[in-house]
């Protein structure tokens, strides 16, 4: 017996050369093998189990469906983590409005920022102060291993001598909103890990 593949269709393969054509396959062979099969069937029936073949086959999930699905959630599905407090969610809901507005160098807002004048005035605007400069804010906490970063801390780089040059506020699920540098603008993206120096929680 043999399962009919719906998911796969293929054309039947024909000759190139019309004066070709396939060998018929001598009738007492087919007939032999179908004996033999017939055979094994009916001694697995009789022994109380059906051969593999006869097993029902289960029905394969259409590919619509499966695309589907994965339209439906905004590409690959993302664990996000809780709710930071309610004051760091102050500070996050004030950094994403600022979004598309262009890094300046020294910029603090509203019409321009660097990553440090962006973290001061999102977290200013929900109550918490916090130093100028990148270096200073990562030192404004206690500091943790970006393992442990939790949504609401800051997360920043450092030099091979420590020196903090880049800050920004951490999403959780391996994202961050900042002010990336000259040419850019305010964006959430990926945390990059290259001189990442850790987590400050505040």
């Amino acid at each position: 017996m043999r399962i009919p593949r719906h998911y796969e269709q293929t054309q039947a393969c024909r000759p190139t050369d019309p004066g070709r054509q396939a060998s018929p396959v001598p009738a007492r062979r087919s007939g032999t093998r179908a004996l033999v099969a017939a055979a094994l069937a009916a001694a697995a029936l009789a022994a109380g189990s059906a051969p593999a073949l006869a097993q029902p086959v289960q029905p394969l999930r259409p590919v619509q469906h499966m695309l589907a699905a994965e339209q439906a959630s905004d590409g690959p599905r993302r664990v996000h983590q809780a709710p930071a407090s309610p004051k760091l969610e102050r500070a996050i809901d004030a950094a994403k409005s600022q979004k598309g507005t262009p890094y300046v160098w020294g910029g603090t807002g509203p019409s321009g920022f660097d990553c440090s004048g962006l973290v001061q005035w999102a977290y200013e605007k929900a109550g918490v102060e916090l130093p100028r400069i990148a270096h200073d804010q990562s030192r404004a906490g206690t500091r943790i291993p970006y393992s442990k970063a939790r949504r609401g801390d800051l997360v920043y780089w450092a030099n091979s001598g420590g020196y903090a040059y880049h800050i920004a506020i951490y999403l959780g699920d391996g994202r961050m909103i900042d002010a990336p540098r000259s040419g850019d603008h305010v964006r959430e993206r990926d945390v990059h890990h290259y001189n990442l120096g850790g987590a400050v929680r505040l």
